[in-house]
């Protein structure tokens, strides 16, 4: 896997922000909030949770939105929404630059984010992708030709819990269930990779903060 980097806190006027780049993919991730809503958003036993991705040019497509759906779904997921009822949430999502596995950098980006933030989490997550080849090789964190040229490409999002749990599941192409199988394993094993690389970011921010 190509190594990750990230930058915590690298906007102001926001409760947690993160610069986070993996390969050539880099997207900057903004949270708002919790802040009290229009009556119209309020709900009264937990805080709402916007997500909002930009495209670096341009509008976003019916693709975006749907990845964007994703991101959403995720982070309410993850966040202990309960804890803060009759508020809101608020997460942006910028594309820097897009050169493959955009999906997977923007929910490692917005997990960042989010700790940055300091909201009550149920869990953190990490997001990885794998490409599955004609020979059925599995590829993980493929480059922008090795995903073109894939049979399948997965992006599988999995919580710090004790045991394997899966949150989020986004596929293309065909494949069969042992297939499936193997690129959650292998997926899953990356993913304790990404979680490392969260603890020694928040460290080393704790160090210079």
């Amino acid at each position: 896997m190509n190594s990750p980097q990230c930058k915590l806190g690298y906007l102001g006027n926001t409760e947690g922000s993160a610069f986070f780049s993996q390969g050539k993919t880099a997207v900057c991730v903004s949270v708002v909030g919790p802040f009290e809503p229009k009556a119209s958003k309020s709900m009264y036993d937990r805080a709402t949770v916007d997500v909002t991705f930009r495209r670096k040019t341009g509008s976003i497509s019916v693709h975006d939105k749907m990845l964007e759906g994703i991101m959403q779904s995720t982070c309410e997921i993850a966040l202990n929404v309960e804890q803060y009822p009759r508020t809101s949430i608020v997460v942006t999502v910028q594309e820097m630059q897009d050169r493959g596995n955009l999906l997977s950098t923007c929910l490692n980006a917005s997990c960042m984010a989010l700790i940055d933030s300091g909201i009550a989490m149920h869990h953190l997550y990490a997001a990885v992708s794998c490409a599955v080849t004609e020979s059925e090789e599995i590829i993980l964190d493929p480059d922008e030709l090795q995903i073109n040229s894939s049979v399948a490409y997965f992006t599988l999002v999995f919580s710090n819990s004790e045991t394997r749990r899966l949150l989020t599941s986004h596929t293309t192409g065909e494949f069969s269930h042992s297939t499936y199988v193997h690129c959650m394993d292998k997926c899953f094993a990356a993913s304790k990779e990404i979680f490392n690389f969260y603890k020694n970011i928040v460290k080393k921010s704790s160090i210079f903060n």
